[in-house]
């Protein structure tokens, strides 16, 4: 296997997976990884996996689970037609899951409020795979529920952030930067470890 090595473009061409809820949001969970996933190719050359538009070859399944598609499933839950629902996101949650199998990073945006399950999901996932999984919290660490404190590393704290929990995202910006012209052998803790990108595109 080859790691990249360039120490100030370490995060050039890594995968990262954009977490966070989708079905019990308005926009779907479209705008921000839009937005974030322009950011991150544009400032550190990361390559993303965004589950609002998965991307799957044209001759597979979509596994969709935005627009007409939440429709759907919210019109198949309400009818009670259950054994449909559950048939349509046994491959949603295929898809959304390999996309974490794949990635070299997750990065959770977890807003205030809201009932998440998929998220909690792919993240306990990501831990268990010693992936590098960055929550940014809306509203900063004091709104995180106390559960991700006891899987996710949270330190050093500082003044923006506790290990991989981020009170916004300049303060994980932030980070990265530091992670992305980092030498090799002095990475920024926690977890210096799983910082392990694999450089297929170089072979």
């Amino acid at each position: 296997m080859t790691l990249m090595v360039d120490n100030m473009e370490r995060l050039k061409g890594s995968i990262t997976y954009l977490c966070g809820p989708i079905d019990n949001v308005e926009d779907d969970g479209v705008i921000w990884r839009k937005q974030i996933g322009e950011i991150l190719s544009a400032r550190y050359g990361m390559k993303i996996l965004d589950p609002t538009d998965k991307p799957f070859k044209t001759h597979t399944l979509k596994y969709q689970e935005i627009g007409e598609e939440k429709i759907s499933a919210h019109k198949l839950r309400a009818e009670g037609r259950f054994a449909e629902l559950a048939e349509k996101f046994k491959g949603i949650v295929r898809a959304d899951l390999r996309c974490v199998d794949l990635s070299d990073v997750l990065i959770a945006y977890l807003p205030k409020d809201v009932l998440m399950c998929g998220t909690i999901h792919e993240i306990v996932v990501s831990t268990e795979s010693k992936k590098p999984t960055l929550l940014v919290v809306e509203g900063g660490r004091k709104n995180l529920s106390h559960w991700f404190w006891g899987i996710i590393p949270s330190e050093p704290h500082t003044e923006n952030r506790s290990g991989w929990i981020f009170d916004s995202w300049d303060a994980l910006f932030d980070y990265l930067d530091e992670i992305n012209r980092a030498d090799e052998d002095i990475m920024p803790e926690p977890k210096s470890s799983r910082w392990v990108m694999l450089d297929v595109g170089s072979r």
